[in-house]
């Protein structure tokens, strides 16, 4: 088990946190997190982290604390993301429900602290009473694709579950759940397995059968045991899945040495090592496949008797597919093939016998993507690579045609040639899941720089030489359908 979100650096747990401690250890409970509130107990929090190397930490300034906050309060805050088993940037957030800070005032380092999480690469744990509106807009605003974050203490609508996910963010249920008056039963069906925590928020919010007295990290079970009903799933489903979803959401790496050493074998502890090692991503991708189509622009300039013509065939149709592996977060790897018939050749003047065959483009590329924003529904991306392109110009090779010589010698029709080059592009793609997998369909600007000139014979004779290079570039605004199965 493992408690998300406790307060045990509070006075309530003073007489006796050690004792507290220990029945949480001795209970099942792996790891605590505490989330500081507010600069004047950054210090307490610390010390408590540096005592057990089973607690780790939030740095956040709490709603309920803004209204005092200054500058320096803020530097402290991003100074302490580097202290030892720091986590997270909270709890941070809104509170409508008291009027402890002005409501402009909470936005302002509600925002800057969002923006300390996305500098320093920590998930934020968010505070929201009375506040969904502002609260998700503001997330929607600063979510750019590098912000992670979970809602602690959910108590929201079947629809601010569905907005929090689709940006991204985790939820984490308390003690809440288990009291008769909840309304939270259709939220904890509806999120997905590996989306959500459990938590105390010792010492509030205690579970039943022990709602009345003072919370405590122990608890969590409870709430694990109350959900496990709810979605009709075992006690031990939910602990393996919430400790696991923990461990990657905070980067609990301690946990990850020790499960992987085989010292908590329960709950399947072996499967979790593996989940665990792997950076959480709300749209996990692996090995995928899919079609790419594409409306190709093909240029080259055409050389007759010494005079050189530019000519550009729009809109010729090029089809094949693609296969892509994400190795991290940010890069995908990808390799493609594309196949292009372009029947549009232009006929030189000076080359009365025009082209006989349409020239066909076989185009092998192999890149990877670096994506902008590898969190979100949609992804920005940029993309590099290289490309080996063979072409057949008017037939392949040379095909000598005696009977449109008119006398000249050695009419020859056709070349092949294959050529290297280099693929830039950009583009975007979105993510939509399904129970088979995940399916990506995307759009994307690419152009192939030739490396190399490729000469194409139409005609050649004594008086009539006719010699077109293709020296410049195919550009290819292209579509792709990728899916990724689920693994």
């Amino acid at each position: 088990m493992i408690d998300s979100h406790c307060h045990i650096d509070t006075s309530a747990f003073d007489s006796d946190r050690a004792e507290v401690l220990q029945r949480a250890w001795q209970a099942g409970v792996e790891a605590i997190v505490i989330p500081s509130i507010e600069p004047a107990g950054f210090d307490a929090v610390q010390a408590l982290v540096e005592s057990d190397e089973r607690v780790y930490r939030g740095i956040g300034i709490h709603p309920h604390n803004t209204a005092s906050v200054t500058s320096a309060d803020l530097q402290r805050v991003e100074r302490g993301t580097e202290q030892t088993r720091v986590v997270a940037i909270g709890e941070i957030g809104l509170d409508y429900y008291y009027d402890f800070a002005p409501k402009d005032v909470q936005q302002e380092i509600f925002r800057a602290q969002l923006r300390i999480a996305k500098q320093c690469s920590l998930p934020v744990i968010v505070h929201n009473r009375e506040s969904d509106a502002d609260i998700l807009r503001i997330l929607m605003e600063e979510q750019d694709g590098s912000l992670r974050g979970v809602l602690h203490c959910f108590s929201g609508s079947a629809e601010v579950l569905s907005e929090a996910l689709a940006l991204g963010f985790h939820v984490s249920f308390t003690g809440n759940v288990t009291f008769k008056k909840s309304t939270l039963d259709e939220v904890v069906r509806m999120v997905p397995d590996d989306r959500f925590m459990i938590e105390t928020d010792a010492p509030y919010i205690t579970p039943v059968p022990h709602r009345g007295k003072r919370n405590e990290p122990s608890f969590v079970r409870f709430v694990a045991e109350k959900i496990a009903e709810i979605r009709s799933q075992t006690t031990e489903e939910v602990l393996a899945m919430t400790s696991a979803t923990a461990r990657r959401f905070f980067h609990l790496m301690m946990i990850s040495m020790i499960l992987s050493a085989g010292v908590f074998a329960q709950g399947g502890a072996d499967a979790d090592t593996t989940e665990m090692e792997e950076d959480y991503h709300p749209y996990h991708k692996t090995l995928g496949i899919g079609p790419v189509f594409a409306t190709n622009t093909i240029v080259e300039a055409q050389t007759s008797n010494d005079t050189t013509t530019s000519f550009s065939y729009e809109g010729v149709f090029s089809y094949g597919g693609a296969i892509s592996y994400m190795f991290s977060d940010r890069f995908i790897a990808q390799a493609a093939y594309l196949y292009t018939k372009n029947a549009k050749v232009i006929r030189s003047p000076n080359n009365p016998f025009g082209q006989q065959y349409p020239d066909e483009h076989h185009t092998v590329e192999i890149g990877a993507k670096y994506l902008w924003n590898p969190y979100s529904r949609v992804v920005f991306y940029l993309m590099g690579g290289g490309c080996l392109i063979k072409s057949d110009y008017d037939g392949g090779d040379g095909v000598r045609d005696d009977s449109l010589s008119q006398g000249r010698p050695e009419p020859v029709f056709g070349r092949t040639k294959t050529v290297s080059g280099v693929c830039v592009g950009l583009g975007l793609f979105a993510h939509i899941k399904t129970p088979i997998g995940l399916i990506v369909p995307g759009g994307e600007w690419r152009v192939d720089f030739f490396l190399q000139s490729e000469d194409k014979y139409l005609y050649k004779g004594p008086n009539n030489r006719t010699l077109a290079n293709v020296s410049t570039f195919f550009s290819l605004p292209r579509f792709t359908l990728m899916w990724y199965p689920k693994l």
